[in-house]
């Protein structure tokens, strides 16, 4: 593929080393990011905010102790040459960060970044003008055994037809969203999204977009790790734009991250931040409980020459519909074979099929459990949701909160205000397709059960 020219010889350290070797704790290791704002796009829309939502996110990282490489308004050859670069520094036990500000699109479920001069042809053009994210996580991923990848980008499909309505700049190229495809890699990535699959990312109107404002606003706060900076984020984001954008991510951390290191200095302009929940604590109060070891296939044997990623699909064949890629090292668990493709979950409970030549058994690892052992009761004026059909509700809202228990049990986040006031989502990790993937048949006939019943009732 044209798009990984662009490489350049690293010294390469095998998956296997990689997990198998005790991680120092990422405070003590080496803080490296990668920034880069395009804003003056030649041949499509200019998009105001990104140059300075890079160059704030820059400074508030070297506020914090992070070692910053800040690119702007970049050509492809730009891009590639200045990661490459910042690549030959990276060391094992370094904590890596990427974060891209910009127009983004996916095709064939694999995401492309856009550098300033790219134009938008046709699909060969895309594979040659753009940035292939994948090259970026490939390289990540081998090169330190703890990443960050953070995009603020649009999530549309310049070849679907149609033009993203409202008069309010999107960081789209004018075109309907289609949302960036889903990304999977080995343990120890972090991966966010500013919105949610489907949707657009806005610009904002002020220097920085909605989802950069609440990660400058929340990332200094000391003790903090990822996942709960992302919880607030995501809240603030949420409220800002009226629930039209909903930042996401994928995670296969093991080690508690932060952004702020426990010694790092907070800026004063966070001093008004309301205090964080403490870490690793669990609704209503309830501590974590240790991790538990779980055994997991994993992809390997990809060519580093090549595409580097293994295609999930929706159905075992060749041309099934591409859904998401994994990168080396992702931890899987088989659920079912068709000769030579197998049904696979993912740690975020999605699934799909992939092919076996490129899957290995096992690995045992330590997956922390992301809610605490013991379930907060629910109020007495809802019975349990196993123990009534849905016929024998009283009222839409006991079929509502039967039906959201489930959901919550299983970690959805909710969304919605309703749902976040009547469930504790701290300890959340679930959007709704992984939360009913990870269902039982059971619980998602009495979801299905429940929401029949409230349209019968005429609930809203």
């Amino acid at each position: 593929m044209g798009a990984l020219l662009w490489r350049v010889a690293l010294f390469l350290i095998t998956p296997l080393a990689l997990l198998t070797t005790v991680c120092a704790p990422a405070d003590a290791a080496t803080r490296r990011a990668f920034v880069v704002g395009n804003s003056a796009y030649q041949f499509t829309s200019v998009l105001p905010n990104p140059v300075s939502d890079a160059q704030d996110l820059a400074a508030r990282l070297r506020d914090l102790g992070w070692d910053v490489t800040l690119q702007l308004d970049q050509s492809r050859a730009q891009m590639m040459s200045a990661f490459a670069t910042f690549s030959r520094q990276l060391q094992p036990d370094d904590l890596s960060l990427v974060y891209f500000a910009g127009h983004a699109l996916q095709l064939g479920g694999e995401n492309y970044l856009a550098p300033v001069d790219a134009r938008i042809e046709n699909e060969e053009g895309v594979k040659r003008q753009f940035v292939p994210l994948n090259a970026f996580l490939a390289d990540l991923s081998r090169l330190s055994r703890t990443r960050i990848l953070i995009l603020d980008a649009c999530r549309d499909n310049p070849f679907a037809e149609g033009v993203a309505a409202g008069n309010e700049k999107t960081r789209s190229t004018g075109v309907a969203a289609k949302g960036l495809a889903r990304v999977y890699a080995g343990v120890g990535s972090f991966i966010v999204y500013s919105t949610q699959p489907g949707n657009v990312a806005l610009d904002g109107t002020g220097r920085n977009s909605p989802f950069t404002r609440a990660l400058l606003q929340n990332m200094s706060l000391t003790g903090a790790d990822v996942h709960a900076v992302m919880r607030r984020v995501r809240a603030a984001v949420q409220q800002e734009t009226n629930e039209a954008q909903i930042p996401w991510e994928n995670s296969s951390l093991v080690d508690e991250v932060a952004f702020a290191s426990t010694g790092a200095p907070q800026p004063t302009r966070m001093a008004d931040a309301p205090p964080m929940p403490a870490p690793r604590s669990g609704p209503r109060g309830m501590p974590m409980p240790p991790p538990t070891m779980e055994q997991y296939h994993y992809v390997t044997g990809l060519d580093p020459k090549g595409d580097n990623f293994l295609a999930l699909r929706t159905g075992p064949l060749a041309n099934d519909v591409r859904i998401a890629t994994m990168g080396p090292d992702t931890l899987l668990k088989v659920h079912e074979s068709r000769g030579a493709w197998r049904r696979v979950e993912l740690i975020d409970g999605m699934s799909g099929w992939a092919h076996s030549n490129w899957i290995a058994c096992c690995r045992t690892i330590a997956v922390p459990r992301a809610q605490p052992v013991a379930v907060p009761v629910p109020p007495p004026r809802a019975p349990a949701p196993s123990t009534l059909p849905p016929a024998a509700a009283t009222s839409c809202d006991d079929l509502w909160y039967r039906r959201n228990a489930i959901w919550h049990n299983h970690g959805y986040c909710f969304t919605t205000a309703r749902g976040r006031q009547a469930f504790d989502t701290r300890s959340c990790f679930r959007d709704q397709q992984a939360a009913r993937a990870a269902m039982p048949p059971a619980d998602r006939a009495a979801v299905d059960a429940l929401q029949a019943r409230e349209r019968e009732l005429g609930c809203r």
